[in-house]
């Protein structure tokens, strides 16, 4: 009898072991889940993004609350490959829908599919894999880095839009980059890369918009505080030589274990 209660003690001692090993083992990833922006010229202009995320830690659902009541959700599907192959964005409470499916070639995005009010109009984009630059309808043009960071964006023969980044990893270093964000916010759909910055896997230091025409230039420059998770908890956003930030983002985090 003893032996029994014996090895009973043993077999429970030993689960319990298992279990605070495992425990142990465990990590944590610490997903930005809401943002608030404010515009501090205005002083009620200012909004909030809530992000939700699947098992793998990509990003599945995007609710922009506006001023007003009004809101856009944008619900994100991904292929095997983890890269975005379905961006449905719905204008609340109206309920416009646009549908972006993204069909890739070897991991490659090789074209857009906009179905909206009934209709679907296919856009054929084309990728030079020696340069990195994803072209439509010239002078469209993206240009990434070797991380699959935008770099820049010609958006005409005289107006350009290029992006610099800090060397510290940015919020989404740990998932796949997404060059189809940056396509769909800049020539599709405004407003979702530009607050979702943090999608590339380097922090946005500056961003610089040139009219080569008529000369104009306006810069973005981004100060970035960080938490004592070393992760950015507020960036500071301003324009040209401005002291005083024009647009400020408060972000959230919520711990994820796996």
């Amino acid at each position: 009898m003893k032996k029994y209660i014996y090895k009973s003690l043993f077999f429970v001692l030993t689960l319990v072991l298992m279990s605070c090993n495992n425990d142990d083992d465990s990590q944590s990833i610490w997903l930005p889940v809401n943002m608030e922006i404010i515009y501090p010229a205005s002083a009620a202009s200012y909004q909030t993004l809530a992000i939700s995320y699947t098992n793998e830690f990509l990003i599945q659902n995007v609710t922009r609350n506006l001023s007003g009541g009004t809101k856009i959700s944008y619900d994100c599907s991904y292929n095997e490959l983890q890269l975005l192959s379905n961006l449905k964005i719905k204008d609340l409470p109206s309920g416009e829908e646009t549908d972006y499916q993204i069909s890739y070639t070897n991991g490659i995005v090789t074209k857009i599919t906009v179905n909206q009010s009934g209709s679907s109009t296919e856009y054929n984009i084309d990728h030079d894999s020696n340069t990195n630059l994803y072209r439509y309808n010239f002078p469209y043009t993206w240009k990434f880095n070797s991380a699959n960071n935008l770099e820049y964006y010609y958006f005409s023969s005289d107006e350009t839009l290029e992006v610099t980044y800090d060397t510290e990893n940015g919020f989404n270093h740990f998932m796949k980059p997404q060059p189809v964000l940056a396509i769909l916010d800049t020539y599709f759909r405004d407003n979702f890369f530009q607050d979702l910055y943090f999608l590339s896997t380097q922090n946005v230091k500056e961003t610089r918009y040139e009219d080569l025409i008529s000369s104009d230039v306006i810069e973005s420059h981004f100060t970035h505080t960080l938490d004592t998770q070393n992760h950015i908890s507020k960036t500071e956003i301003r324009i040209n030589s401005d002291t005083n930030p024009f647009m400020i983002k408060n972000i959230t985090y919520q711990e994820k274990k796996f």
